[in-house]
């Protein structure tokens, strides 16, 4: 229950913060070398934005031993989605939200859970206790300040979360990883097959408790469908979990397979 509530209410705050910076005029910075990493989004027919299906796959909330934690990774195509959805044009879209595309982005809130209150960890001691790991196991560390591209629309996001929701708006935190590995691979791409891990040390247990994201993600990708029983099934499927054969991408449920003769 209390998942479904910080969800809804962050999809909330973050649509009404979606329209704050579409009308902040942010100032004016250098722009990025070509090099500049981003995700290219394949160029097929995207599905719908479910927003509350895309928060289920990406937003992880834990509470144990008088702690909480909310760990939000944010697909980059999101903010543009999120926006175009209610109206906004795509150019416009894209001009506000296209340095997302630049880093991996997380939004956590680390927090000791008291009597009708939680006491919020400040942004250092948050990043000191993050690594990103990707598939191959190469880590990463957030970057130690807000890239300036994103400072200005972090700048108005924040107090949109404090205004909305106190106490708990205030113990979000914007974290920044890289995008690309040192091969220059993204290697977390939503669209794509791949894992990410997030490491918080000591935090809900002594040592390390990992999160994980797997993709692509089914809320944004078309959808695919088992050959055999028809069932809709998850985008990051290999095979069928109840007849055990070899999922193929399909926007259609197709005819059963023939048993063998």
């Amino acid at each position: 229950m209390m998942r479904g509530m910080i969800s809804k209410q962050l999809v909330l705050i973050l649509l009404l913060a979606n329209v704050a910076v579409t009308q902040t005029t942010p100032p004016a910075v250098k722009t990025p070398p070509k090099s500049t990493a981003t995700v290219e989004l394949p160029d097929v027919q995207e599905p719908e934005l479910d927003i509350q299906a895309v928060m289920k796959e990406t937003e992880q909330v834990d509470m144990r031993r008088h702690r909480m934690g909310i760990f939000w990774w944010v697909p980059p195509d999101y903010w543009e989605r999120a926006l175009r959805q209610q109206g906004y044009s795509e150019e416009q879209a894209r001009k506000v939200f296209s340095p997302f595309k630049s880093y991996n982005l997380f939004i956590v809130a680390m927090g000791d859970m008291g009597v009708g209150n939680i006491s919020w960890r400040e942004e250092a001691d948050v990043k000191k206790s993050l690594v990103l790991r990707d598939q191959r196991g190469n880590t990463y560390k957030g970057l130690e300040e807000t890239p300036a591209d994103m400072a200005s629309i972090v700048d108005v996001m924040k107090p949109v979360f404090r205004n909305m929701m106190g106490n708990f708006g205030g113990g979000l935190q914007f974290i920044f990883f890289p995008l690309k590995d040192s091969a220059g691979n993204v290697f977390a791409d939503p669209h794509k097959s791949s894992e990410l891990f997030l490491d918080v040390a000591d935090f809900m247990q002594p040592g390390t408790t990992t999160y994980t994201w797997r993709f692509p993600l089914t809320a944004l990708s078309v959808p695919k469908y088992c050959s055999v029983g028809k069932e809709k099934v998850e985008a990051s499927w290999k095979y069928c979990p109840w007849h055990g054969n070899k999922l193929e991408n399909s926007s259609e449920p197709t005819a059963a397979a023939s048993p063998a003769k």
